[in-house]
This record gives C-alpha cells, sequence and structure tokens, in this order.
C-alpha cells in the first residue's frame, strides 16, 4: 500500500490510497496484533492501523497490565455472586469494581444487561466456553513462546492466589471445586505451603492459598510488538497515526474507512479496537455495549529471591506480577466514562495489599504509575464474529480483563471467519448482536 503523504495523526488533507488491502485490520493492540499476525500467515494482504505514533504505546489498554496468561479464569464477569459484591462495592472509591455515578445511557444500559448476565443460568453456559477459549490460546502462547517467548518474558509456571481471612479462603475452595468440574486444575495451600513456595510473603499476613498451576505470565507491551513484528514479517504494513474515524458504506458492506491518515480501502475490515470500539462502532450503526473500564498498575523494585510466580492478594483482587526486576502490582475496574484521571485512593489500595503480604514499603520508590481502559462487555464474554449490517466487517472485540489471554485464539478465529472456514470454536455466544 503506498504512503499516506503527509497527514498526520491530528488530521490534514485525506489521501486516497490507491492500493486495495485485502483485510483492513483496525487497532494495533494485543487483539489487532494477534489477528494481523493470524491473517498475514495465512496469506492475507493485511494492513494494520493504529491510532497512536507507535505500537502499544503507554495510553494503550496492553501497555503495563497485569500480564496473565488464565486458562484458569472459568468464571465470567458477570455471575451471580458479582451481583450482590458489586452493589456493595461499586458506590466504594476504594473497591474492587467502582461505578463512578453519572448520568449515562450507555452505563444505564450496560449495568441492566450486566444485571441480566448474573443469572445461574447464564452464567453456567458461559464459564464452558470461557474454559475452551482459555485453553485453546494456551496452546497457541506456548507455540508462539517457542519462538522467541524469551523476548516477552513468557513464563507457564501457575498464578497463586493467596487470602488474608478464612472466609476468603472458604470462598474459593469452593470456585476452586467448581472449576474442577470443567477441567481446571487447582490445588489448596496453607499458610505453611504458600510460604514455601514464596518466602516472602509475611509470616502470618495469610491463612492459605490456592495455586493455578497452568496459568503463565508475561510482559504484555513486550508480547503486543512481538506480534506486531510478526505479522510485518509475514508481510503485512503497519501505519501508525492512523486513527479511523468514519466509514463509506454501500450496497451492505464498507467499501472505505476514513483515518486520520487518510482513506483505506479493503475487501474486509476487521474492527478490533478494544474499549474504543463503541463509538467507532456507532459509525457502522452498531451499539456495542462495550465500557471503558480503567485498571491501574505501579511498577516497584522486586523484592530479592522473589520467585516467578504471580501472586492475587484474594480479598482486595490485587496483583503482584514479576517481571524481569521488577514488581507489577495492578487491580480495579473502576467504570467512569472516559475519565482517565489517576485516583490516589485507587493507587494506594494496591500499595496497601503489597505491604501487608510482602511487607513493601508503601512509600518506597516507584519505577512507574499507569492506568488504562479495559473493553468490558456486560456478560464478561468478548465480541467476535461479523457485524450483522456489514457482510465484509468482522468485530474482534470486548474482551475485558482477557485481551492478553485470548489474543492468540482470537487471532485465529478471525482469520477463520475472514477465509470463509468454519470457525475451529463455536462462535453463537460470541455473536455481534447478542445484546
Amino acid at each position: 500500500m503506498d504512503s499516506a503523504g503527509d497527514a498526520g495523526p491530528c488530521g490534514g488533507e485525506e489521501t486516497e490510497m490507491s492500493d486495495r488491502a485485502e483485510v483492513l485490520v483496525i487497532g494495533g493492540g494485543v487483539i489487532g496484533a494477534c489477528v494481523a499476525a493470524a491473517l498475514a500467515e495465512r496469506g492475507a494482504a493485511v494492513t494494520l492501523l493504529e491510532r497512536e505514533s507507535e505500537v502499544c504505546p503507554p495510553q494503550s489498554a496492553v501497555y503495563a497490565n497485569c500480564g496473565l496468561l488464565v486458562p484458569s479464569k472459568v468464571e465470567p464477569l458477570a455471575h451471580p455472586g458479582a451481583l450482590g459484591q458489586g452493589l456493595r462495592w461499586m458506590l466504594d472509591g476504594t473497591s474492587p469494581f467502582y461505578v463512578k455515578p453519572r448520568a449515562s445511557f450507555a452505563l444505564a444500559r450496560w449495568l441492566w444487561l450486566f444485571r441480566g448476565a448474573c443469572a445461574p443460568q447464564v452464567a453456567q453456559a458461559h464459564a464452558p466456553l470461557l474454559r475452551e477459549l482459555g485453553v485453546a490460546s494456551a496452546k497457541l502462547h506456548d507455540e508462539l513462546a517457542t519462538d522467541g517467548g524469551d523476548g516477552w518474558q513468557y513464563r507457564r509456571n501457575g498464578w497463586l492466589f493467596v487470602y488474608e481471612t478464612q472466609s476468603g479462603l472458604e470462598t474459593a475452595v469452593e470456585e476452586a471445586e467448581r472449576t474442577r468440574s470443567l477441567g481446571v486444575t487447582n490445588q489448596v495451600l496453607t499458610a505453611a505451603e504458600v510460604r514455601d513456595r514464596v518466602p516472602q510473603v509475611r509470616a502470618g499476613s495469610v491463612v492459605g492459598g490456592v495455586l493455578t498451576p497452568d496459568d503463565g505470565h508475561m510482559d504484555p507491551a513486550a508480547f503486543t510488538r512481538a506480534m506486531v513484528a510478526r505479522a510485518e514479517r509475514a508481510g503485512a504494513t503497519v501505519v501508525t497515526g492512523a486513527e479511523a474515524y468514519g466509514f463509506d458504506v454501500a450496497g451492505g458492506g464498507v467499501h472505505a474507512t476514513r483515518t486520520t491518515r487518510g482513506v483505506f480501502a479493503a475487501e474486509q475490515v476487521v474492527v478490533a479496537t478494544g474499549a474504543w470500539s463503541a463509538p467507532l462502532a456507532r459509525e457502522l450503526g452498531l451499539r456495542l455495549p462495550i465500557e471503558p473500564a480503567k485498571g491501574y498498575s505501579i511498577d516497584v523494585d522486586r523484592p530479592a529471591g522473589l520467585p516467578d510466580l504471580p501472586l492475587c492478594v484474594g480479598e482486595p483482587h490485587v496483583v503482584l506480577t514479576p517481571m524481569g526486576d521488577g514488581l507489577r502490582l495492578g487491580s480495579t475496574l473502576e467504570l467512569a466514562g472516559w475519565d482517565m484521571r489517576l485516583r490516589p485512593k485507587r493507587l494506594a489500595h494496591l500499595r496497601k495489599a503489597a505491604a501487608r503480604v510482602l511487607g513493601l514499603a508503601e512509600d518506597g520508590p516507584v519505577r512507574q504509575v499507569w492506568r488504562g481502559p479495559r473493553p468490558l462487555t456486560p456478560d464478561g464474554l468478548p465480541v467476535i464474529g461479523r457485524s450483522p449490517r456489514h457482510g465484509n466487517v468482522v468485530l474482534a472485540t470486548g474482551h475485558c480483563m482477557l485481551g492478553l489471554s485470548l489474543g492468540p485464539v482470537t487471532g485465529r478465529l478471525v482469520a477463520e471467519v475472514c477465509g470463509g472456514e468454519t470457525p475451529s470454536l463455536d462462535l453463537g455466544l460470541l455473536r455481534p448482536d447478542r445484546f
């Protein structure tokens, strides 16, 4: 595809693109990167558009998330216990799930759909699919890691949940027993067994834990950039500073996408814009109930000798992920629209949990503070499939907190859909028109 000329990310005169890409992938985050790589490796002519001036910049949703690979995650965001717990949390500014009160029809609709998705029969139907997606994606992650996994610090040695209260541990044990029926491997540990695995856990700070040995972790930014590079090696073209803002639609399909770097034509278009998907989808006449859920992380120095095993402090839902010589403290869902301000209370929530369990100083040196928007659907499932209104548009978005984990399988499924194949997994529950 020809150069877009001098038009930059802030606008300028649009330049028509003379060539025609077979597939245009909008969104250079982890989902878009995996989709572009999967398509290009199948021989498609791919152009990947990234709205920012570089791939995976600090303002992206994946840049500094907790970096987890979690095939054990089978309980969707919307589940029977979430409704009652969520109502208690929603107005608590320090809780793991905070909803900022505001007048918003989109938020009201999202909350109403979330309520419906919390019904037991709905959550029970979703859990096997999340397990199937997670296992398939973990296998693909393993395969990808054989070709450069050290570059993104890929580790597949588990995830350890620790609990500070007996009630928290008992609830976790009950959940662990339920998930075993879906093939999840887990092991309940005593406090002493937790400290055998992670000696840095403070004596008396936890009552026990649950280990999910099939989980893993990685550097999310490094992985995303590696997938973009993989797509380029397979022949994909990557255009940065190209924010999509409109479409030319005719005959039930999109024949051109308008961006801040010009107009791009393609036989097929993949919308993989994460938390930015809802406003872009409106340009296609689609109402996707995807809310930007702000998450936080803080990078600090890694304690000496801390093993390569992510921890989750269960009750406050704070994740502690070792990454090289650093330790990432991350958590929280904050539904505040596009208010991306840093809230000191929520940052303090992360540091207090790390202090209680690992003895880290609450006011110690910080390498980086970050926040980013995760694309939250009300039922906790991604949106993968063809647009109900446009035969040549495929949606790949709404992965909630599982984008990094489910990136590779999403790439494979979208490549199958674009290629006219029967998807290797049933996409019925993920279809874009389910809401």
